[in-house]
């Protein structure tokens, strides 16, 4: 793992320092020039409009893992992943709505709603909705003048969810807490946010009984996009999952990469499609393939 991270920043650093062009980004997903620019005067006393301004303080919404960025936005996810592995099958398809809203600049509050289905060799096929929560985040741009470095963070919470089984992944009777924080940086049509998260169950007292263990899990997410053209943004996004204790959350470790594609339209939101695949042997990735349909808008930029 340790020389994955290395691998990345190297990749990182390094495209960020061979590209040339400044590309502004006008929204969370596409780039282009900055409306607002400042004149500059030539030896004629004419005034020369073609340098823009520092560039947006945006970032583009990765598709699969959780952004450090605040937003103002609206997302639907149609999603769908599978595994089968010593003739168990599971299916997984789910539906779901983000809200999120941005105040003060540097905070928001994130809530979403939906419902899962669960499809499992020799069990009864579940549909349940999905835990109530609530999270606040922050961020914080740091614009250096020809790029711009993201620091983020928050927390959300989990209820219990309802009217569903004990499965080997879940306790539905306890509560969730997911703290996470991460970094992002562009230069010009280039981004990549990265983002590490740390969730446990807990219960109403907030500690474990002799007879009770929590699950816990450690998650690595980062994504890199390149904008094409004023429309289309390309990811690569990758996601680790190391469990804290593999004798008491023995079925969710993954190492997932996700290749996708956003296109932005000029007023009705933005849409994404992501693949899902397996970088772990079968027999240690919790997930063998899967799909994401997104649709995004967000408030603040006007589509």
């Amino acid at each position: 793992m340790n020389r994955i991270l290395l691998i990345f920043s190297i990749f990182t650093f390094f495209v960020s320092s061979i590209l040339a062009q400044n590309t502004d980004p006008k929204d969370p997903f596409t780039t282009g020039k900055d409306t607002n620019q400042v004149p500059v005067s030539d030896s004629n006393n004419q005034v020369d409009t073609s340098t823009p301004k520092t560039s947006s303080k945006y970032f583009a919404h990765p598709l699969q893992i959780e952004p450090v960025a605040v937003y103002s936005k609206v997302r639907a996810n149609i999603s769908y992943w599978d595994r089968n592995f010593n003739k168990v099958y599971e299916e997984v398809r789910s539906i779901n709505a983000e809200g999120e809203l941005k105040f003060w600049e540097n905070f928001s509050i994130v809530t979403s709603v939906g419902r899962t289905q669960v499809v499992l060799t020799d069990s009864p096929t579940e549909t349940t909705w999905d835990r109530a929560n609530v999270g606040l985040k922050y961020a914080k741009v740091i614009d250096t003048g020809s790029s711009q470095w993201l620091i983020g963070g928050g927390i959300r919470f989990y209820d219990q969810k309802r009217n569903s089984l004990f499965r080997e992944r879940e306790n539905p009777e306890y509560y969730l807490i997911r703290p996470n924080f991460g970094i992002g940086f562009k230069k010009g049509i280039f981004e990549i946010m990265s983002e590490i998260r740390f969730q446990t169950e807990t219960n109403r007292k907030g500690r474990e009984s002799s007879l009770e263990e929590f699950r816990r899990y450690y998650q690595f997410g980062i994504a890199p996009s390149l904008a094409l053209g004023e429309s289309f943004r390309i990811f690569t996004e990758l996601e680790y999952r190391e469990p804290f204790d593999k004798s008491v959350d023995t079925n969710t470790r993954f190492f997932n990469f996700y290749p996708g594609v956003s296109y932005k339209t000029e007023s009705m939101g933005t849409f994404s499609l992501s693949l899902m695949a397996a970088l772990l042997p079968k027999s240690e990735n919790a997930i063998d393939r899967g799909i994401r349909f997104s649709y995004f808008y967000f408030f603040d930029t006007g589509n």
